[in-house]
């Protein structure tokens, strides 16, 4: 689990405020490199580097197949 804002800059332990992440992108993404992770109220995620890089989750389908 990752705190999208960091428990010592204020975040809480509550289920809105967490986001599951692999061990790689927990360790070496978001500790190491510093990317930051931001999760829009439709679902959707960005994250962004150090150097300004935006990488844009896609929203969740608009209706299940069949």
């Amino acid at each position: 689990m990752h705190h999208i804002v960091r428990r010592s800059e204020g975040g809480k332990t509550r289920l809105p405020d967490l986001i599951l992440l692999c061990e790689y992108h927990h360790q070496v993404c978001i500790r190491r490199l510093g990317w930051k992770l931001i999760l829009h109220p439709d679902g959707t995620t960005e994250a962004r580097s150090p150097h300004g890089d935006i990488l844009r989750s896609h929203g969740p389908p608009a209706a299940k197949a069949g």
